[in-house]
């Protein structure tokens, strides 16, 4: 029986997972509760001189401190499924003999064209807003995945190739 390469079951994970995700309005995915309920939250206030806006004004004051630690869950989550998405693309696509640039280019457009088609499922759902800074947000976890999955590959080749040279001079 042949093995499914964990690329793909990785990449297929994630893509259920942000549809699933995607499938909710705000209110059934909230953290508000939990958060307000189980984990204190008074270290939020060393915070609040953080201050910016994202398409309502971000921070402590603003929100609260549930929120305002929610919204960096939200948006972390956001980078962290697209930074293993882009590792999981890239990686599939260097299985397949691909090249180290056409892979990594190939597996960011196929990461960044998920980002906008989930925010486009989000518009559909209705009780979301669809925001292009989300976008960018997935596009920047998926880069900095494939950057550190290309160039930690390139390094290890790279140290094989010095090892073998040295073993072969001594």
């Amino acid at each position: 029986m042949r093995r499914i390469p964990i690329a793909y079951i990785t990449g297929g994970a994630i893509l259920l997972a942000l549809f699933g995700f995607s499938s909710m309005t705000y209110e059934q995915q909230s953290l508000i509760p939990f958060l307000t309920n189980h984990v204190p939250l008074g270290w939020v206030d060393a915070f609040s001189f953080v201050s910016f806006h994202y398409e309502v004004p971000i921070s402590v004051a603003a929100l609260g401190p549930a929120a305002f630690v929610e919204f960096f869950i939200r948006k972390g989550m956001h980078a962290g499924l697209f930074f293993v998405l882009g590792v999981s693309l890239v990686h599939l696509l260097r299985m397949r003999r691909y090249r180290p640039v056409p892979a990594a280019f190939f597996a960011f457009t196929t990461a960044m064209t998920v980002g906008v088609l989930d925010e486009f499922h989000q518009l559909l759902t209705g009780g979301r807003t669809p925001l292009v800074g989300d976008v960018l947000i997935d596009g920047s976890g998926a880069f900095v995945g494939i950057l550190l999955y290309t160039g930690l590959r390139l390094f290890l080749k790279a140290d094989r190739i010095v090892k073998t040279d040295y073993q072969r001079t001594s």
